[in-house]
């Protein structure tokens, strides 16, 4: 193979890898739009004249009270004046406790999946402080529990201006809550309910391993209506931080961010930590959201005020959705359901919610691929005895080495008789050394002669390269693997991390034994094409080591089963050709 196309085919292939990139940041580029207001405005003096609280639409201006009900904060010596009650929604699967301040979900125990990797460990549990799920921002009013049991909780809250709330929460069968909220207008003449923002619980990554950590790993998710695709706006949180510091002029970053990355409406929004997600879906969309981001302080910063640190992982990130105003007639009601998901990102519970949930999984432009082996692995786990997860990887593989058997046996071939005329090319490009359009068209006229394909013995690795792309997708944060141990490896999602903190570099044997692997199948592979081409082949196990070594252990199981099988094939090709010789 002549190096113009080794060239070629290298820049292909990082086209092919760069794609989800360009399409992201190229071909469809996000535009932020900065909200034109404070997100969390200090509570306004009420006014004095009756009619100045609020625009009141034209078409109830007639109606329109003197003082437009408004959900504003109650005064503090009122919530000190009613105890905080907790109530708790629980099924199988989940545990919430909802708080009567501010009638929102103060924190939730997934009992599915435990906290840490250690067998003993209690389940997960997320606290929901400074933001929570179903609660409107900057109002912690203090609702009263009118009825509650193990899968339904009535609350009720007065509101100012005579309208009433009545919210009803219902847990589902699994990961599943909905909120029905009810406002009631009692008086004689029409209200108006103003824009609401009610909040996502901000969330935290509890994950401890190396891998994948920082602002990949926390994100925000939407999804527009329109048939607009689901917007991933968590690799763009540390470009938001650096242009609040040029937008504001500051001179280090913002501990923390709040703001509309785009002013749309939105049939839903996500909050997501690695392995688990948030969920809001209001009946009918919402006007916006609002984004917020708070990153770790770097120590230095802690001990120097004055010291800007360049962007640091984030800390937690949550969001806001944007409820519109609702004129609530003389003696009628509004009624508003949003329907919730508190749980693990996993394909089984997304898939059939409807409006694109299950793209929270964020498996990228080769979805389709990526899903289809998600089911396999999980279909081998659930008919594998025992049930192991590294035992189903290395099943998936089988299954796609045997997809890929009749490529890859014609590739072999291919590189066999591209070894075997090795010698007539050398004559060739000696013959031709001072003429290389002579000496192409002669190299290529040997080629059509003995029936050889130059490329051949690359395609079987340019057609993996979608498959192989999809499974690091799925494989990187499928809760599938979390904590799932195999043979030494205790957590196929993280890299092995053997005697961490004994050595300077923690061990990670199965990288080790999967550049072995390949470095074994490069020397049993026909050698063919120029010398310059066979050192940049025999740098590739050292190359994919370090590119592998700090990868998920999943991964790097699948592809040292993936190149022990390719071993394998080689070598029964090898015995069927001594036979017929």
């Amino acid at each position: 193979m002549k190096k113009n196309d080794i060239i070629l085919i290298a820049v292909l292939v990082g086209l092919l890898m760069l794609w989800p990139k360009v399409d992201q940041y190229i071909i469809k580029p996000l535009v932020f739009k900065r909200p034109a207001v404070e997100v969390f405005p200090e509570p306004e003096p009420a006014p004095e004249t009756e009619s100045a609280a609020l625009p009141v639409p034209a078409a109830v201006v007639e109606a329109a009270p003197s003082a437009p009900a408004v959900l504003a904060a109650p005064e503090p010596e009122s919530e000190e004046a009613v105890p905080e009650e907790m109530l708790v929604l629980e099924n199988e699967y989940i545990r919430l406790e909802l708080s009567s301040h501010g009638g929102g979900i103060a924190s939730v125990t997934i009992k599915t999946y435990r906290q840490t990797l250690d067998t003993g460990s209690d389940p997960v549990h997320m606290e929901f402080s400074s933001m929570r799920p179903f609660e409107y921002s900057a109002s912690r009013a203090a609702f009263r529990v009118e009825n509650a049991n193990d899968r339904e909780a009535v609350l009720t809250l007065p509101g100012p201006g005579g309208l009433v709330l009545t919210r009803t929460y219902e847990l589902g069968e699994r990961y599943d809550l909905s909120c029905t909220e009810v406002w009631r207008n009692p008086g004689g003449e029409a209200a108006v309910l103003p824009p609401q923002q009610m909040e996502l619980g901000a969330m935290q990554d509890f994950e401890t391993g190396p891998v994948m950590k920082g602002l990949y790993v926390l994100g925000v998710d939407t999804l527009s209506p329109g048939g607009e695709k689901v917007r991933y706006w968590g690799k763009k949180i540390g470009s938001l931080f650096k242009d609040e510091v040029k937008e504001k002029r500051l001179e280090k970053l913002p501990e923390e961010i709040l703001l509309e990355p785009r002013r749309s409406p939105v049939d839903w929004v996500a909050v997501k930590n690695k392995y688990f997600v948030q969920i809001l879906a209001p009946e009918g969309g919402a006007e916006g959201f609002t984004l917020y981001a708070r990153r770790e302080l770097d120590p230095r910063e802690i001990e120097n005020p004055s010291f800007a640190p360049r962007m640091q992982p984030l800390k937690e990130a949550g969001a806001l959705i944007h409820l519109p105003e609702v004129v609530v007639a003389a003696g009628g009601e509004f009624r508003r359901a949003i329907s919730g998901y508190i749980g693990p990102k996993k394909y089984d519970e997304l898939a059939g919610r409807g409006m694109d949930q299950v793209e929270v999984m964020e498996f990228g432009m080769w979805a389709p691929v990526g899903k289809l082996l998600l089911k396999i692995m999980n279909s081998i786990h659930r008919r594998l005895w025992p049930h192991n997860y590294g035992l189903a990887i290395i099943l998936l593989t089988i299954i796609i080495r045997v997809v890929f058997w009749p490529i890859t046996h014609k590739s072999t071939e291919s590189m066999k008789k591209m070894s075997e005329i090795q010698p007539q090319v050398a004559l060739i490009r000696e013959k031709y050394k001072d003429n290389p359009q002579k000496m192409q068209q002669a190299t290529m006229a040997l080629y059509k002669e003995n029936k050889v394909n130059p490329v051949g013995g690359c395609l079987p690795m340019l057609i993996q390269i979608p498959v192989f792309i999809a499974l690091f997708v799925v494989l990187r944060s499928a809760i599938e693997l979390r904590f799932a141990s195999f043979l030494w490896i205790r957590d196929l999602s993280q890299a092995e991390n053997l005697l961490a903190g004994v050595l300077p570099i923690p061990l990670n044997i199965l990288p080790l034994v999967m550049a072995a692997t390949m470095w074994l199948q490069q020397k049993m592979t026909p050698q063919a094409g120029d010398p310059q081409q066979q050192k940049v082949m025999a740098f590739m196990p050292v190359m994919m080591l370090f590119l592998f070594y700090k990868m998920a252990s999943g991964l790097v199981l699948y592809w040292t089963t993936n190149q022990c099988l390719m071993i394998l094939q080689q070598f029964m090709m090898k015995r069927k050709q001594a036979k017929k010789a």
